[in-house]
């Protein structure tokens, strides 16, 4: 049966528990390994297949590198990146629905009819599972990647990728999480302040506000849920297990990406993310990154950074790699004018839960997210490159 590549970062965010980690440990040096040149200027994903292949994608390409030589490309409407699978083969986003290819020559195995709205995950039992538009509404499928659809349930959903905790896939639904299993039968939905185990369950009752930002697996197992609303604004942790939902005791910045940190040396589970701003002495705000106590709530850590941060990637070893800086849009129209030189606003930070370890500023925007090579090299994209840091 077709699974997970296994490779250093296979699925769009890491893993289908979309935690941005890999099971590669960074090394965190800060020093350039090696540089590949890109035909384009904006990166949507990027994914590291088990035999160090890269896999990039851009707003109509997918590229696969093969150190820092292009290997083969072809042009596809990838609006994000591409899930690597076993068996040597790999699923992206294509005009009409998912191409399943050949990892070393590109070659299309088959086409999964769809119109297709997240990028897909790979469930236990082998199924690729994504959201997908359908008469007007939206559906998450369930499809064999040799094609065909084995099952499909109707939702409202929003179109944030889906998680895969264990034998489930999970799906946000406006202000509700709900979970199916391999078969697309109903397990469980979960709002803000009540969970209900299905089937013949009611979902909880309706309330104001909504998820806002991806689902992410925590290492005990939860579901960490960024919310927005006018009464509450941070994070939600839905135990499954337990059959509970509660709250994250802080009021911390949600829809941003975020990674879990497992600090076993004191017992805690950590929250990496983008903070709120701190107001500097002439009035002016400043990003920073903040580390956040998952159980008490509390202020880990809090640095400030030269630029919003928007990009994360972790390694095995609790190594947490931040990116930021100007959007590409901004450099261009700014840079080099009289009073602005961007240059300082880029950079990439390491950090752990004992502080910052060490950095690197790249002098030019980061233009997509960051992934983890199978050598343990954070890949860095910039505009028309791609960098591999150590």
């Amino acid at each position: 049966m077709t699974g997970l590549d296994g490779g250093a970062w296979p699925a769009p965010l890491g893993n289908g528990a979309n935690d941005r980690t890999s099971p590669v440990p960074l090394s965190g040096r800060g020093r350039v390994r090696w540089r590949a040149a890109l035909p384009h200027r904006h990166v949507t994903g990027l994914a590291v297949a088990a035999n160090g292949l890269c896999f990039v994608t851009s707003p109509r390409r997918l590229l696969a590198l093969d150190g820092p030589a292009i290997r083969w490309s072809a042009d596809v409407l990838a609006p994000r990146s591409c899930l690597l699978l076993g068996d040597g083969l790999l699923a992206v986003a294509d005009a009409g629905g998912l191409a399943v290819r050949d990892q070393l020559t590109g070659s299309v195995v088959t086409t999964i009819g769809a119109t297709v709205l997240s990028d897909p995950v790979l469930l236990a039992n082998g199924l690729l599972a994504f959201l997908a538009g359908k008469e007007g509404g939206i559906v998450l499928r369930a499809a064999e990647p040799a094609g065909g659809t084995r099952w499909e349930v109707e939702l409202d959903a929003l179109p944030y990728p889906p998680l895969v905790l264990r034998d489930e896939v999970i799906v946000v639904e406006g202000e509700v999480v709900r979970a199916f299993g391999g078969d697309g039968g109903a397990r469980w939905s979960a709002g803000r302040h009540a969970f209900r185990a299905a089937p013949g369950v009611a979902d909880p009752p309706g309330e104001p506000g909504e998820v806002d930002g991806v689902l992410v697996g925590l290492p005990g197992g939860g579901v960490l849920v960024p919310v927005r609303a006018d009464d509450v604004m941070g994070y939600l942790v839905i135990d499954p297990r337990r059959g509970d939902v509660g709250a994250v005791p802080a009021h911390l910045r949600p829809g941003a990406p975020v990674v879990p940190l497992h600090d076993r040396e004191n017992g805690r589970e950590l929250l990496v993310l983008p903070g709120w701003p701190e107001t500097a002495a002439h009035g002016e705000p400043r990003p920073t990154v903040t580390v956040a106590d998952l159980g008490s709530g509390a202020t880990v850590q809090r640095h400030l950074v030269p630029g919003a941060p928007h990009a994360m990637a972790a390694g095995a070893g609790g190594l947490v790699a931040v990116a930021g800086g100007p959007p590409l849009e901004r450099w261009s129209r700014y840079h080099g004018q009289p009073g602005y030189d961007l240059r300082a606003e880029c950079y990439v930070l390491f950090l752990d839960k004992d502080g910052i370890r060490g950095g690197w500023q790249p002098g030019r925007p980061i233009t997509g997210p960051l992934a983890v090579g199978a050598e343990g090299e954070l890949i860095v994209p910039l505009p028309g490159e791609l960098i591999g840091l150590e």
